[in-house]
C-alpha cells in the first residue's frame, strides 16, 4: 500500500525519499538501477549489498546507488518498509548525489566497502552505531563534524581528495585510518579538533598531504602513526596541541614534512619517535613545548631531521635517547626540559655538546638544562660527572654574560656612529637601528637630538650641540665601563675556575696551594744555597758574629755558616757559632709560611731574601709577594667553597 500520493518523478529531480511509496513508484517506472534493487533486497534481509568486488572507476547503472535512496534505507526506512538493526552494508557501489545525513539517527551501523563517493558526504551530528568507509574513494572528503558513533569509525585503505572533518565528534570505539591516502594539500587532510575517542586513533601507514589536526582531542587509548607519511610543508604536518592521550603515541618509522606539534599535550604512556624522519627546514620539526609524557620519551635512531626541536618546559618520565639523534637537529631548545630517569648514554663530552646546543634560546643562555642533568646524575650516584656538568654550566653562563655585554657595547658604538653620520645618511641609519631594537630608550633619545629638516625646534643650536656631546660622552663611558667589567670578569672567572672549579670542586684549592708551596720551596731552596738569605731580627744583624761573616768575601753563604752549630776558624779549628740557637731555616717551612696565611711557622719572621746578594734572592724577594697574595685568595675561596658560603647547587 502506498503511503502518500506521488507525482510523476524522473531520475534527476529525486532529492529525498521519505516513504516506501516513492521507492515503489521508482521501481514501477523502471527508474531503479540494478544496484539499487540489490541494495533494497539486501536491506530487507540485513545482508551486505554486494554490487561489485572492487571500487567502480566510472558511473554505470549496474553499480550506481543514489544517495537519496541510500539515506532512506540508512535511517531505517519507514513503517511500510523497515530495515534490519544490523544496518546498511554496501560493497563496490558508486554513490551518486549528496549523501545528506545531517542531524539524523542511523538505524544500525553504516558500512561502505570499495565504494566511490562522487560527492562530499554530509554527516554533521549524525548518530550511529558504527561508521566504516573502507577501501573507498572519497572525491571531496566527508563532513562528519560532531558525529556521535557508539562503535568504531573506520577509514582503512580509503583515498580522499578533500577534507575529512571529524571536529567535535564522539567515538565510542576507535578511529582507524590505517593505510589510507588523504590529499588536501595546503589545508586539512583530517580535521578532528576537540574529538573524543574512547579507544585508539590508528594512522599506521597512512599517507596524508595536508594537516592532520588532533587539536584538543581526547583519546583514551593510543595514537599510532607507525610508518605514516604526513606532509604539510607550509604548516603543521601533525597538530596535536593540547591533546590528551591516555596511552602511547607511537610515531616510530614515520615521516613528516612540516611541523609536528605536541604543544601543551599530555600523554599517559610513551612518546616514541625512533627511526623517524622529521623535516621542517624553516621552523620547528618537533614542537613539544610544555608537553607532559608520564612514562617516557624515546628519541633514538632518528633517520633524518631538518629543523628545530623545541622541548621548552616539557616534562617526561624516562628519557631514552642517543647522541647521534640530537646531533641531527638544526636547533634545539631545552630550557625547562625535565626528565626523571635518563636511559641514554652519560658520556660527559656528548652530554655537554647536547646541553651547549640546547641551552641557548633566542641568544639568551638558560642554565636549567645543565642543572637538571647534574641533579639527575647526583641522584644516581654519578657525582663526579655532575660536578663536571656544573663546572661547564658556570663557564657557559659567564661566557654568555660577557657576550651580552659585548652586544650591548656594540649597540652603543652603533648609536654613536649613527649620530656622527652626515644628514643624508642619518635617517637610513636610524631606521636600521630601529629595526634591530624597536623599543630602546637610548635610540629614542638619539633620534630626539637630531630632528628632521623642517621640524620645529624647541632648543637653540648651542644647547642641542652640547646635548649631543653629552650623549656621546655617556655612551663612550658606558662602553669603557662594560669593557673593564668584561676584563675583570675574565680574570675573576679564570681564578675562580682554577682554584675551586666555580665552587663545585673545592679540593682544587688544596692542589693549588700545594703548587704555590712547591714554587716557594724551590725558590727558597735555591736562594738559601746561593747565600741570598739573611736574618731579619735587628740585634742579630748588628751582632759582631754576623757582621764578620756578612762582610767576609771568602764566605759564600754567611747565613748557613752562621746558623750551623760549628764553623771553621782561620786556623782550621772547629768552633761553636753564635747563631746555632737561632731559628733553623728550612725551605719547605719557609714556603708554607709565605703561602698559607693562617699558618705562622716563624720562618718568614726570622729570615728574608736579600736583593743585593744574588739573582735568586732578588727573584724570591718579588715573587714572595705574589705567592702571599695568591695564598690569601686561594685560601679564602677554598674556605668559602668548603663551608658552603659559595653555593654549589
Amino acid at each position: 500500500m502506498i503511503c502518500t500520493s506521488l507525482h510523476l518523478m524522473t531520475y534527476d529531480d529525486l532529492h529525498m525519499i521519505t516513504h516506501w511509496a516513492q521507492v515503489v513508484q521508482l521501481r514501477d517506472d523502471d527508474l531503479l538501477t540494478p544496484a539499487e534493487l540489490v541494495l533494497i533486497n539486501a536491506a530487507s534481509r540485513g545482508e551486505t549489498a554486494n554490487i561489485s568486488q572492487r571500487v567502480p572507476n566510472h558511473k554505470a547503472p549496474h553499480v550506481l546507488i543514489r544517495a537519496a535512496l541510500l539515506r532512506y534505507l540508512i535511517l531505517g526506512g519507514c513503517k511500510d518498509f523497515q530495515t534490519q538493526p544490523s544496518g546498511i552494508t554496501v560493497n563496490g557501489a558508486w554513490i551518486g548525489g549528496l549523501l545528506d545525513l545531517r542531524f539524523t539517527r542511523a538505524h544500525g551501523p553504516i558500512d561502505f566497502f570499495n565504494c566511490h563517493l562522487a560527492q562530499r558526504a554530509e554527516l554533521v551530528q549524525l548518530r550511529a552505531d558504527g561508521l566504516a568507509i573502507v577501501n573507498c574513494i572519497l572525491v571531496d572528503g566527508i563532513n562528519a563534524s560532531r558525529v556521535q558513533v557508539s562503535g568504531n569509525v573506520t577509514l582503512n585503505g580509503s583515498r580522499s581528495d578533500g577534507k575529512i572533518s571529524l571536529s567535535g565528534s564522539e567515538i565510542g570505539g576507535h578511529l582507524s585510518c590505517v593505510h589510507a591516502t588523504l590529499r588536501n594539500p595546503g589545508r586539512s587532510a583530517i580535521k578532528a579538533q576537540g574529538m573524543s575517542v574512547s579507544s585508539s586513533v590508528l594512522l599506521e601507514g597512512t599517507v596524508a598531504e595536508g594537516m592532520v589536526s588532533l587539536l584538543g582531542a581526547r583519546i583514551d587509548g593510543q595514537l599510532v602513526c607507525i610508518g605514516s607519511d604526513l606532509s604539510n610543508p607550509a604548516g603543521h604536518a601533525l597538530q596535536a596541541q593540547s591533546a590528551r592521550i591516555q596511552g602511547d603515541v607511537l610515531c616510530c618509522y614515520a615521516n613528516s614534512t612540516g611541523e609536528v606539534s605536541f604543544l601543551g599535550a599530555e600523554i599517559g604512556g610513551v612518546l616514541d619517535c625512533s627511526h623517524g624522519t622529521l623535516r621542517n627546514p624553516d621552523g620547528l620539526a618537533l614542537n613539544a613545548q610544555r608537553l607532559v609524557v608520564r612514562e617516557g620519551f624515546v628519541w633514538r635512531r632518528i633517520k633524518g631531521l631538518t629543523g628545530t626541536v623545541d622541548l621548552t618546559s616539557a616534562h617526561v618520565g624516562d628519557l631514552w635517547d642517543d647522541h647521534e639523534s640530537w646531533v641531527k637537529t638544526d636547533g634545539l631548545f631545552l630550557s625547562g626540559f625535565i626528565y626523571d630517569i635518563l636511559h641514554g648514554g652519560i658520556d660527559v663530552g656528548e652530554r655537554l655538546a647536547w646541553l651547549k646546543k640546547g641551552a641557548i634560546s633566542r641568544r639568551e643562555f638558560y642554565p636549567q638544562p645543565y642543572e637538571q642533568l647534574a641533579k639527575l646524575l647526583r641522584d644516581t650516584g654519578h657525582k663526579s660527572d655532575a660536578r663536571d656538568i656544573m663546572v661547564a654550566k658556570e663557564k657557559e653562563q659567564r661566557r654568555a654574560s660577557r657576550t651580552r655585554w659585548r652586544r650591548e657595547r656594540q649597540w652603543r658604538r652603533d648609536l654613536v656612529a649613527a649620530g656622527q653620520l652626515p644628514d643624508s645618511d642619518r635617517a637610513d641609519a636610524f631606521a636600521k637601528l630601529s629595526a634591530r631594537r624597536p623599543v630602546d630608550e637610548e635610540l629614542a633619545r638619539l633620534v630626539m637630538l637630531f630632528p628632521p629638516d623642517g621640524a620645529p625646534s624647541f632648543t637653540d643650536a648651542l644647547t642641542l650641540q652640547l646635548a649631543r656631546q653629552q650623549f656621546r660622552a655617556e655612551q663612550n663611558s658606558y662602553i669603557l665601563r662594560k669593557k673593564l667589567r668584561s676584563i675583570g670578569s675574565v680574570i675573576a672567572d679564570r681564578i675562580f675556575g682554577l682554584v675551586v672549579g666555580y665552587g663545585h670542586r673545592p679540593e682544587r684549592s688544596f692542589y693549588v696551594l700545594i703548587t704555590l708551596i712547591a714554587i716557594g720551596w724551590f725558590l727558597a731552596d735555591r736562594a738559601w744555597k746561593e747565600g741570598d738569605f739573611a736574618p731579619t731580627i735587628g740585634p742579630v744583624l748588628m751582632s759582631p758574629g754576623w757582621q764578620a761573616l756578612a762582610t767576609d768575601v771568602r764566605v759564600q753563604n754567611p747565613a748557613q755558616v752562621w746558623s750551623d752549630k760549628y764553623m771553621l776558624a782561620p786556623d782550621g779549628a772547629t768552633v761553636l757559632t753564635e747563631g746555632r740557637d737561632y731559628e733553623t731555616f728550612h725551605p719547605l717551612a719557609y714556603a708554607v709560611d709565605v703561602v698559607v696565611p693562617i699558618i705562622s711557622l716563624g720562618q718568614e719572621a726570622s729570615w728574608a731574601p736579600s736583593t743585593t746578594r744574588g739573582p735568586w734572592g732578588w727573584w724570591l724577594w718579588w715573587i714572595r709577594w705574589l705567592l702571599t697574595a695568591f695564598g690569601w685568595i686561594v685560601t679564602a675561596i677554598g674556605a668559602a667553597a668548603v663551608t658552603g658560603v659559595i653555593r654549589r647547587d
